[in-house]
């Protein structure tokens, strides 16, 4: 028998609402029902307890860091090694509501109003890039966010701001799929009780903005059920 979705029927409005920023309970309905009736072998780890920063990050670029060519995002770090361990990370909350993770030398560097931006061009740049710019989009409606396409605009169009509430659920981890010097593609582990589902982002660099920037040319990301969360890069 076909496994059915992990975020169930509704996934189609509140999750192209919130994307990959699931809410957890509405009127008594959660969005990750088990597909396996039976319970899971192994525990996993409660989520962890992060402390909430209130105050934009300090500019701390690292030495590597080169002066962009175009737009106006800062010099931020040239650092192109995989991220097999996630760098040190602080924790802001977004002034839609999610608590987003923030480095110092890669990003987000500016936070206009709701659109919050400027990422590193590396690899780790793109993780933080793809978890942020995917709020920035689904959250706070901000089409720049994403590249122009005809599924852009229609996203942007089909979402209802007001709708965009509940509980968040702290991303907790990444793993990233594919990386190149213009696209990324990363997957994020969200908790949802003793269960764990992950989406798919992709993100491409932008020459005109220096920076990255969503492609959603193919839609808002499907959730899968995770059940190695282990997999997982942990945030720090």
């Amino acid at each position: 028998m076909a496994e059915s979705d992990p975020l169930g029927k509704n996934w189609k409005l509140w999750g192209g609402i919130l994307a990959f920023i699931v809410v957890v309970v509405i009127a008594g309905l959660v969005f990750f029902p088990r597909i396996n009736p039976e319970p899971e072998a192994t525990a996993t780890e409660p989520a962890p307890s992060v402390p909430v920063e209130t105050t934009s990050p300090t500019a701390s670029p690292s030495a590597s860091a080169s002066k962009p060519a175009t737009g106006d995002c800062p010099a931020l770090s040239t650092d192109n090694s995989f991220p097999n361990d996630a760098p040190a990370t602080e924790w802001k909350r977004h002034p839609a509501g999610m608590l987003l993770p923030v480095n110092s030398d890669h990003g987000p560097a500016k936070k206009d109003g709701d659109f919050w931006r400027c990422f590193s061009h590396t690899p780790t740049g793109a993780v933080y890039a793809g978890i942020t710019l995917s709020f920035d989009l689904t959250g706070s409606l901000i089409p720049d966010a994403a590249i122009e396409s005809q599924q852009r605009d229609s996203i942007v169009a089909e979402l209802k701001p007001e709708l965009a509430g509940g509980s968040y659920p702290l991303v907790e981890g990444f793993r990233l799929m594919a990386s190149d010097n213009d696209s990324a593609s990363v997957e994020y582990l969200i908790p949802s009780g003793t269960e764990y589902a992950s989406l798919r982002w992709n993100v491409v660099w932008s020459e005109k903005d220096h920076d990255w920037r969503l492609d959603v040319s193919n839609g808002v990301p499907s959730a899968s059920k995770v059940t190695d969360p282990s997999t997982f890069t942990r945030w720090e």
